[in-house]
């Protein structure tokens, strides 16, 4: 009975705290309004979540966010939105090569639609690295990428996550509103920091953790 209740105390536990996150990632992507908090709040979040991976549990949730989201506040929108950027060039190139008659586009789509796959795959290590990582804005993009490369099954343990909790959250929609940001946000610090977890054991790169 013990075993039990402790359990239950701890699946409770954790469900209040990712709540919570997901709570003060909503809250605060509407104070920038959206367009300018959106980025430092996913910022904040996966700093929460990468202490919860790293055995601090006990992190004060609000100060860590907090702390997080005003110090992330204008790199946090400066590296997301150059993203948004390539990513809305990408989905004009796909507009392209999807009406176009031409030969060559058609022959090149196989290429293209792998270049989304990879900046789609490196989108998801974005931020993880950036709040991991100690580097300049324009290193948290090449680390990204290199850990993707060096990584593949990391890579489908996460797509696979993700996947799954997709399907979970149409089927109960309802549970997206309370957990749909922290729940993501865990799936995919995990995977990564996984990731990170091997190229320090290797002593593959130069990366010097925060």
């Amino acid at each position: 009975m013990n075993f039990v209740t402790s359990f239950l105390y701890r699946v409770c536990e954790w469900i209040m705290r990712l709540a919570y996150v997901n709570i003060l990632w909503i809250a605060f992507s509407f104070v920038g309004l959206l367009v300018s908090g959106v980025f430092p709040a996913t910022i904040a979040m996966f700093s929460v979540v990468r202490k919860w991976l790293m055995d601090q549990p006990d992190t004060p949730i609000f100060k860590t966010f907090w702390q997080s989201y005003k110090k992330e506040f204008f790199k946090g929108n400066v590296i997301g939105w150059i993203f948004v950027a390539i990513g809305y060039v990408l989905y004009i190139q796909n507009y392209v090569i999807m009406f176009s008659n031409d030969p060559l586009i058609q022959i090149s789509k196989y290429a293209f639609f792998l270049l989304v796959l990879l900046f789609s795959l490196v989108a998801l290590y974005l931020f993880p690295t950036y709040v991991h990582y100690n580097v300049r804005l324009y290193q948290v993009v090449k680390n990204s990428f290199l850990i993707v490369i060096i990584n593949p099954i990391n890579n489908i343990i996460m797509i696979l996550g993700l996947v799954l909790f997709y399907y979970i959250f149409l089927i109960i929609p309802q549970l997206a509103v309370f957990f749909g940001g922290s729940v993501i946000a865990y799936i995919i610090m995990w995977s990564c920091y996984q990731s990170f977890l091997n190229i320090d054991k290797k002593k593959k790169g130069r990366l010097v953790s925060k």
